[in-house]
Parts: C-alpha cells; sequence; structure tokens
C-alpha cells in the first residue's frame, strides 16, 4: 500500500513539474519574444545618436566658440530634443509592456528595467550637457548685448547733459551729476570688493547681495528724482535705462556662473556620444539572462 502511494505521489510530481516546465517555457518564449522587440528600439535610439553626430561634442567644446560652432550646438540641441529623445521615451515605453506573470519573469523585467533607466539618466546627461552649453552661449552673447546698451544709454545721459548745459539749465545739471557722481562711487566700490575674486562662488554671491539690491535702490532713487529742465530729466530717463542694462547684466553673469558650475560637474569623457557608449548597460543584464535560457 505504502509502495503505491509513493508512486501516485512521485507521479504526481512529475506531472506538476512538467506542467511548470512547459508553462515556463511558454512564458519565458513570451518574454523573449517582447524583450527582443525592446531591444530593436533600442537600437533605433543607438542609431539616431550616431546619425546626428553626438561623437562631435568633444572637438566643439574644447575650441573657440565660433558662428560655425555655435549653429552646430544648436542643431544638436535641436536634433537630440526632436530625433533622439522620442526613440527613448518609445524605447522605455516599450520596455514597461514587458510580460511578466511569474516571479522570474518579473525579476528579469525588473532587471531590464533598470538597464533602461542607466541609459536614459547616460543619455539625459548628454542632453544636460548640450542644453547648458548652448545656454552658456546665449548668455555670453547677451552680456555683450547688455554692455553695448550700457554703453548707448550712459552717451545718451552725455548728450543730454550737454544740452541742458548750452540752454543754460546749470543748476539741474550740477544737482544731476553729483548724485550720478554718488550713485556710481557706491556701484565702484561694491564691485571692486572683490568682484575680481578668482572664486566664481564669491562673485555670484557678491552680485546677488550687494550689487543687485545696489542697482535697484539706484533705479528707485532716480524714478522717486524730480528735475524740472526737460534735457536733464531726458538725462534720469536715460540713467534709468543705463542701469537696467546693468542690472541685467550682471543677472546673466550670475546665469554664467551657475551654467559653468553644472558643466563642471558632467564627466565629458563618459557620457554616451555614440550609439555603442549605451550598449555596455546591457552586458550584466544580458550575462544573466543567457544563463536562464540555457538551462
Amino acid at each position: 500500500m505504502k509502495r503505491i502511494l509513493c508512486i501516485v505521489v512521485l507521479v504526481s510530481l512529475s506531472i506538476i513539474l512538467a506542467s511548470c516546465s512547459h508553462k515556463w517555457s511558454s512564458e519565458l518564449k513570451d518574454f523573449d519574444k517582447s524583450l527582443n522587440d525592446v531591444k530593436n528600439k533600442g537600437k533605433n535610439v543607438e542609431e539616431e545618436m550616431d546619425a546626428i553626430h553626438l561623437n562631435r561634442l568633444n572637438d566643439l567644446s574644447e575650441t573657440d566658440t565660433t558662428d560655425k560652432n555655435k549653429k552646430e550646438f544648436n542643431d544638436l540641441q535641436n536634433k537630440i530634443n526632436s530625433k533622439v529623445i522620442p526613440k527613448m521615451d518609445e524605447y522605455e515605453k516599450a520596455a514597461k509592456h514587458l510580460p511578466a506573470k511569474s516571479s522570474e519573469t518579473k525579476a528579469l523585467k525588473s532587471s531590464y528595467l533598470d538597464v533602461v533607466e542607466k541609459k536614459k539618466k547616460a543619455l539625459y546627461q548628454t542632453k544636460k550637457f548640450v542644453d547648458l552649453y548652448n545656454q552658456s552661449i546665449k548668455a555670453n552673447e547677451d552680456i555683450l548685448d547688455y554692455t553695448k546698451l550700457f554703453e548707448k544709454n550712459r552717451s545718451q545721459v552725455e548728450d543730454n547733459m550737454k544740452k541742458a548745459n548750452n540752454a543754460g539749465e546749470t543748476s539741474d545739471v550740477k544737482y544731476f551729476e553729483n548724485k550720478l557722481e554718488e550713485n556710481n562711487k557706491a556701484l565702484k566700490a561694491t564691485v571692486d570688493d572683490g568682484f575680481d575674486s578668482s572664486d566664481p562662488q564669491k562673485v555670484k554671491q557678491l552680485i546677488k547681495k550687494d550689487i543687485m539690491p545696489l542697482i535697484t535702490k539706484e533705479i528707485r532713487d532716480l524714478n522717486k528724482t524730480e528735475i524740472k529742465s526737460g534735457y536733464v530729466n531726458d538725462a534720469r530717463k536715460n540713467a534709468i535705462e543705463m542701469y537696467y542694462s546693468l542690472q541685467n547684466y550682471y543677472e546673466t553673469r550670475v546665469e554664467t556662473i551657475e551654467n559653468s558650475g553644472k558643466i563642471e560637474k558632467i564627466d565629458i569623457e563618459s557620457m554616451p556620444k555614440e550609439g555603442k557608449d549605451l550598449e555596455r548597460y546591457d552586458k550584466a543584464f544580458n550575462k544573466k539572462y543567457k544563463k536562464i535560457k540555457d538551462r
């Protein structure tokens, strides 16, 4: 009787194991087919990266900025956003839809999603670098524009003051000249107090805590100043615009300091610039997956 029971148990176990093996084999085949489709979408990402010549980044970033370089950087930014990132989104979406019912396929799916996440994070470092570089180029151009605008307004102040002098409005001219001189002295003293520091963070703090509040105060003061002379009043308006352009100049200087700091934190050598650079993230998963398929 015991022998019969043992035989029944063994047969039952064999049937159960065979059933589980068949079910696992069937599920693995479904997973494998879907995974191949997902990997093809990953290849699409790599192909787009190679198609837009991201490997030019090193050369572009290490040479002086020219009109040609600016155009190439701008083109790269547009192509990353319009071609590469959408392909990465499709790849990630497909990976999230990998079929997984058993604990083993769920574990495989989770592992592969980690691979995709690492690729995405690496790719976004490249995108971040290009975005920041373009922002820096634009900011430096803005600084030049604000400098030109400052000089233009300063020249207009001088012209209007000369007209006022020629018109005999000397008292208003003297009053306004003194006010501008006081403002300029206060600003110069603040700027000289560490603006040439080799530490960009100290310069940034000086701008935000001292220079910007002082310019705001001087603009407010000029707005409240009442002057009868028409020419001197025009000079006052020009001076206000002059200080606004100075305000924009320093705000943009802060932006360039912040962008430079962010760029320095990015490891340019390790960020992916070719499709093959993303393939290294597959190695551990592929090795693990091959063992499962071969057993």
